[in-house]
């Protein structure tokens, strides 16, 4: 049994991220989720980027299942309709104009609240589901994460569908219904809207990045972010001495942990290139995984 070995009692939400896309965040989510599997603690590991979700690459499950992800979205019947104007003016995102003698509703500016549909006096205003995306969710065992398993869930938003949030929001809900020791939330890169449904309510946010110019001034968004959002966090510095930019100094002076060095490693971008696991195919990649579970598990016990 090694130093990484022993289980975890207490449950921890951990949520990888970045400032921006191709760091190493699916890198880090996907080996850190087998990390912990193998310490004996049961994982879900929640893909949030539904733009281009891809953990299941490397950590297919077995007989996944599906369900599609809707929202209520307005439909107007026109032979009720007066014209009023009391949709229109209650919207708050400008989602319902009138152009004409026409009521039109703009699928991709409504947050489907039921404002509109609470206020139309008339009843021209009614709700029908409509599909924005997909959750896919299935177990992971055997060998490759004995003595625990890994719960793989997939967040997928559908094509020319801008509601990438609420996607994210029901692939969470259905990892909570496995109520795993460990969850791990692979959330989308940058900061915008799909990031912060990512994040939210993690105990721990792990910022990965590389010390390049880009990396860096991204870098410096996620944490802004984390910080606004309260949550404790610390770096992974991805392909490390292969740029110019100080992510340690930096790290320092805002009194940040550097929680895991990933080198920049031929091998490392093979093994990932080819949809393997660096866990197992790096001889060095055990020892990264399992330093970083312990560093995340210490970082999250400080701030309990």
């Amino acid at each position: 049994m090694t130093a990484h070995s022993a289980p975890h009692v207490g449950r921890i939400t951990v949520a990888i991220a970045s400032g921006k896309g191709g760091t190493g965040k699916t890198l880090v989510a996907t080996n850190l989720a087998v990390a912990a599997a193998r310490s004996g603690s049961p994982v879900a590991l929640v893909d949030c980027d539904a733009d281009a979700p891809n953990d299941a690459l490397f950590l297919a499950p077995d007989a996944p299942q599906a369900s599609p992800v809707e929202v209520p979205l307005p439909v107007v019947d026109e032979s009720a309709c007066t014209l009023c104007g009391a949709c229109r003016r209650t919207c708050a995102y400008g989602a319902i104009r009138i152009l004409g003698s026409k009521v039109i509703v703009f699928p991709e500016l409504c947050h489907n609240c039921g404002a509109c549909v609470r206020v139309c006096r008339p009843g021209a205003l009614s709700e029908r589901p409509a599909r924005v995306g997909e959750v896919e969710w299935g177990s992971v065992g055997g060998a490759l994460t004995a003595p625990a398993g890994v719960d793989v869930v997939t967040a997928t938003l559908d094509i020319g569908e801008v509601k990438a949030p609420t996607v994210i929001r029901a692939a969470r809900k259905r990892a909570a219904v496995f109520n795993r020791a460990v969850t791990i939330l692979d959330a989308s890169p940058g900061v915008a809207c799909s990031a912060v449904a990512g994040v939210r309510d993690a105990d721990v946010l792990v910022l990965v990045t590389e010390p390049t110019p880009f990396g860096m001034h991204d870098l410096e968004l996620a944490v802004a972010l984390g910080r606004d959002m309260g949550i404790p966090l610390g770096v992974v510095i991805n392909r490390d001495g292969a740029g110019s930019a100080d992510v340690t100094a930096y790290c320092t002076a805002q009194g940040i942990p550097i929680l895991a060095r990933i080198p920049f490693d031929r091998r490392v971008a093979e093994v990932y290139a080819d949809g393997g696991l660096v866990i197992d195919e790096h001889p060095d990649g055990a020892a990264w995984f399992g330093g970083l579970l312990s560093a995340v598990r210490e970082l999250a016990e400080e701030e309990a």
